[in-house]
């Protein structure tokens, strides 16, 4: 009973589309073109410098002058060790340096004297030779001395830490009057105008992206402002569990607005080097169960008729689709009026849709 009645309201149907009045539809012709694949992919920026700064030597941490969000710029002072110990050990030092000049002066003086001497024959021979390495073991002397000095200076210098890079300050660490080892993060520099677009780019993009692709950067939280990017690096060690690779992207002009850690989007036109049959996208209607149809004009009868096809469709050129199967480069697809339209129903083209 059941397929009984099914096949009168498919007389029915048929019957009524029949009768109808023409639709008024407008059409496109499929386009055989190379197509330029657009895939979108999420990231966010990072600074390319970011640094946990820390004393190259253990000690008491005397003052420091900056907070979170204060900014710095290249040979800042941070952070400062007590190095009341190390000055007096440089002050020491010096005067090593001074007395060894002396000493050297001294060595100097009496190998010339011996010297002048020893050409009227006053002077013995080996006594001269005698002051001669006493010059050579005061000039070591001096030189140890400058050392040493040089030592206790670089040893004072490594109290201050300073700032490697312009930045921000991201985070304070610790605060005056604590002792800190050698290592020891006591702050966080970030430099924030040079910041890239890190994003997880599918593994079957690897062969095909290039220092040369381009790509449309946008930035949610800047309502949606559109930048240029640039491909900067492809990393080329994937996640496994993800079959992802880190593709890095530069922004030549930045807004100052954008920080790291801000989230964007990132669409990537890639051209295909196969041609490919190509359709508008209002062309296509979608069903809950995943598939694709779309309606042709059957012109071999008066009048014309729309025919529905079920196609395959694979990635989209921007506002068109590509047709995988289905479809033939020859017939006309319908663009508009086919969201009500049935098959067999007769219809007239009113104009061409793009």
């Amino acid at each position: 009973m059941t397929s009984r009645f099914a096949a009168a309201l498919a007389v029915i149907l048929s019957g009524s589309v029949a009768g109808q009045q023409p639709a008024p539809v407008a059409v496109a012709s499929p386009e055989v073109r190379p197509a330029v694949e657009e895939i979108e992919l999420s990231g966010s920026f990072t600074a390319r410098r970011s640094a946990q700064l820390s004393p190259r030597l253990s000690g008491l941490v005397e003052t420091i002058g900056v907070d979170a969000g204060d900014s710095v710029a290249t040979g800042d002072v941070i952070v400062r060790l007590d190095d009341r110990l190390a000055e007096l050990e440089l002050a020491q030092a010096e005067a090593a340096v001074e007395q060894s000049r002396a000493a050297f002066d001294e060595s100097v003086r009496l190998r010339d004297e011996a010297e002048r001497l020893v050409e009227d024959r006053f002077f013995p021979d080996t006594e001269v030779r005698a002051r001669r390495s006493a010059v050579q073991v005061a000039e070591a002397a001096l030189d140890v001395a400058r050392a040493e000095r040089d030592t206790m200076a670089e040893r004072v210098a490594r109290h201050r830490i300073v700032a490697p890079f312009d930045g921000i300050i991201a985070r304070r660490l610790t605060e005056a009057g604590e002792w800190v080892e050698t290592g020891t993060p006591v702050v966080e520099l970030v430099a924030v105008d040079d910041l890239w677009l890190d994003v997880q780019a599918p593994q079957r993009l690897w062969p095909r992206l290039g220092q040369k692709t381009g790509a449309r950067v946008i930035v949610d939280a800047l309502d949606g402002q559109t930048f240029t990017g640039e491909v900067a690096a492809r990393v080329p060690v994937s996640d496994p569990s993800a079959r992802t690779f880190l593709l890095r992207l530069v922004l030549p002009e930045i807004d100052s607005d954008i920080t790291p850690g801000m989230s964007a989007r990132t669409v990537i036109s890639l051209q295909t080097d196969a041609d490919a049959l190509l359709v508008p996208r209002d062309a296509l209607i979608r069903y809950p169960d995943g598939t694709i149809t779309l309606y042709t004009v059957d012109e071999s009868v008066s009048p014309p008729v729309a025919r529905q096809r079920e196609v395959r469709v694979g990635r989209v050129d921007g506002n068109r689709a590509v047709i995988e199967s289905g479809l033939s480069p020859n017939e006309v697809v319908i663009v508009r009026g086919n969201e009500v339209l049935a098959e067999g129903q007769a219809v007239r083209v009113t104009g061409g849709g793009s």
